[in-house]
């Protein structure tokens, strides 16, 4: 395995167990979070933000641009997931499904756009 695609998926990792410990804390004042769920989300909090914070750190301060920018559309999409109808999370879905079988196309058609960070 290539060490570039070890470390995507590492960053990866890394930032999707910081927006764990986001959407967990986003939780505390609903009425899900109950003395059960409490505890358990309290612990694993506790166990992945000291290691969380520090690998973030690190691959945060060698590339804060990039770190960034996805961390943001990983939270966007995330948004648009929770905030779509069932309907609307087929369509995404199906549409998931057409760029992984032409990514050409859509690299060719569509934009992406980075926040470049002063």
């Amino acid at each position: 395995m290539e060490t570039n695609i070890i470390q995507q998926e590492y960053l990866k990792s890394v930032l999707l167990s910081q927006l764990l410990l986001e959407s967990n804390e986003a939780l505390f004042f609903t009425t899900q979070y109950k003395q059960q769920i409490k505890h358990k989300i309290n612990s694993l909090n506790k166990d992945l933000e000291e290691v969380v914070r520090n690998e973030y750190k690190i691959i945060y301060n060698t590339d804060a641009e990039t770190t960034t920018n996805i961390l943001r559309s990983i939270e966007d999409i995330i948004t648009k997931l929770q905030t779509s109808t069932i309907d609307e999370l087929v369509m995404i879905n199906a549409v998931i499904d057409k760029y992984k079988e032409n990514k050409e196309w859509f690299i060719k058609h569509a934009e992406t756009e980075f926040l470049k960070l002063d």
